[in-house]
């Protein structure tokens, strides 16, 4: 296979790999390449994340939009040198249309391509015309400086991103860590709270249970007098029932016993 000239070359670099089409208006995207700005917004159209480069698939989650101003300027220089492909011609190839002289040549003023009767004309006497390959190559160098620029950026932009994911993964295992020592924190907290409860229940149960116990013995003691009294009123209210001389004997016997209450 050939090798591509510098003409060709410098058409592929001059073409949105979207439409195939010379650039219109370009955009440079997060990685550094460039598109059509009506291209990319039709491929991203409906797109609110994970915008992806069409050429390199590399993603991010912001649409980033940038005009290309170097790159729209060899643009234009390339139109006016010609180098678009026969598309838009009817044939005639690098002639010149005036008069059908090949174009050889160059005019730096008025960024134009000549043939050798172009150069000898009053238009371009005084003007800088060069070689047409000549004025290729230094169009082809102001678009490989553009290009490593451009490179150059998307490389400091790709250590940008990696610095960003790399805090960013920092950050979320320290937070993660942070929040499993909240747990064991707070998990031994709640066992020593737990064992605490338990504790305190336990002495709470005791203590009542002792606590019940007195009343309780305290309870039968006065139900135990209770009973020994309701008895004791019952002889008194039979003795009070009894007849009067029965009533004194019995008095008389409680008195010799040595008793002041009640018979």
């Amino acid at each position: 296979m050939a090798a591509r000239t510098p003409v060709e070359m410098l058409q592929d670099e001059s073409c949105c790999s979207i439409c195939l089409e010379i650039f219109q208006d370009p955009v440079s995207i997060h990685c550094g390449h460039s598109f059509c700005r009506s291209c990319i917004t039709r491929t991203w159209e409906g797109r609110t994340s994970n915008f992806s480069c069409p050429q390199c698939r590399d993603t991010v989650a912001q649409k980033t939009l940038r005009p290309n101003w170097e790159l729209a300027n060899m643009i234009e220089a390339a139109k006016r040198l010609n180098l678009q492909t026969g598309r838009d011609m009817e044939g005639g190839g690098n002639f010149c249309e005036e008069h059908q002289e090949p174009l050889k040549l160059f005019c730096q003023d008025d960024k134009k391509l000549l043939c050798i009767v172009c150069d000898k004309s009053k238009v371009h006497r005084d003007h800088s015309v060069v070689p047409m390959d000549e004025a290729v190559q230094e169009c082809k160098k102001q678009i490989e400086t553009q290009l490593h620029l451009l490179k150059s950026e998307q490389e400091a932009l790709q250590s940008s991103v990696k610095d960003t994911q790399d805090r960013l993964k920092d950050h979320t295992e320290r937070t993660e860590a942070a929040k499993q020592e909240i747990v064991r924190t707070y998990r031994k907290m709640h066992e020593f709270l737990e064992k605490q409860e338990s504790s305190l229940l336990a002495q709470l149960e005791q203590l009542d249970t002792e606590i019940r116990k007195a009343h309780e013995e305290i309870l039968q003691r006065l139900l135990e007098e209770t009973t020994s009294l309701g008895t004791l009123i019952e002889e008194v209210e039979r003795t009070y029932q009894q007849p009067d001389w029965e009533l004194l004997k019995v008095r008389a016997q409680a008195f010799q016993t040595g008793w002041e209450g009640p018979p």
